[in-house]
């Protein structure tokens, strides 16, 4: 475990589908990837390449209004 400053919480590794919901209401399912997650708050902190894509895909999504409130994200580690 790890403590973190913006919520001063213990983070667990985790592995697996992260689900959340934006403030904007979108749901987004995020798997196979690994993330930390704050053990009392729920907090989830995931890797900068990993959140980058996650931004991507919220930026497309709010540009179409008719765009579907639930985003699905399946990311592959390649080695």
């Amino acid at each position: 475990m790890q403590e973190h400053s913006h919520c001063h919480h213990r983070f667990s590794e985790l592995g697996g589908p992260a689900v959340f919901r934006t403030e904007d209401g979108i749901e987004v399912n995020v798997s196979c990837t690994g993330f930390q997650q704050c053990t009392s708050c729920g907090h989830i902190d995931f890797p900068v390449d990993t959140r980058e894509a996650i931004e991507s895909f919220l930026k497309e999504s709010r540009k179409n209004p008719n765009a579907a409130k639930q985003i699905y994200i399946n990311l592959v580690e390649t080695f």
